[in-house]
């Protein structure tokens, strides 16, 4: 392939993904729905350790099953209403889709392996976040999706050199305030703008 072909391919692509991003607006529940679900997980399973309760993974099975049915059947609905997704949609769903699975497996498998120590589970989680945030800003075009990564990517540094009952409260933090609080934003956004 010769320069010019990979500069004519370059510029098809960054137009491909300039028309996607016109296309479709995300409302953001996805959003604010997982961050709501996690921080639920933390609270209980913070709660559940302090009590000495045994029954703190049954917590996160109930409510990541919930998570994902609302995921599968929000997809679907999505899929049922607009017929054929954008490029920047399908790319999009693509990054959420493995970085949850990712995060899925880490919280579940990890622990149960003895891969990973649960107080571990949280930074690592919030690494897989932050490029899931920093893909996701890229392809909606907004810079202030893309710079929520480096909070996410700080508190895991922060989690990682600090592990102990704290890393829940900032967890926690950082769910609010880097997943719920953006997902209201994108949520208040389309609102506006499927109002034009």
């Amino acid at each position: 392939m010769n320069e010019q072909q990979a500069l004519q391919d370059l510029s098809y692509i960054k137009e491909i993904m300039r028309d996607s991003r016109k296309a479709f607006v995300d409302n953001g529940i996805g959003y604010i729905v997982w961050g709501i679900i996690i921080v639920l997980g933390l609270l209980s399973t913070y709660f559940f350790v302090i009590y000495d309760v045994e029954a703190y993974g049954l917590n996160w099975i109930i409510l990541v099953t919930i998570g994902w049915i609302f995921s599968i059947v929000g997809a679907k609905k999505e899929r049922e209403k607009k017929k054929a997704a954008t490029f920047a949609e399908k790319i999009l769903g693509a990054v959420w889709f493995s970085a949850g699975v990712a995060m899925t497996i880490i919280g579940f498998l990890g622990p149960i392996s003895g891969a990973i120590r649960d107080v571990f589970i949280s930074p690592v989680i919030s690494i897989i976040l932050g490029m899931a945030y920093f893909v996701s800003g890229f392809i909606y075009g907004a810079k202030w999706i893309t710079l929520l990564s480096l909070g996410w990517w700080a508190g895991a540094i922060l989690m990682f050199f600090w592990p102990g009952m704290q890393v829940f409260w900032i967890m926690i933090f950082m769910m609010i305030s880097l997943q719920i609080i953006p997902g209201i934003i994108l949520y208040k956004q389309a609102k506006a703008e499927l109002a034009q």
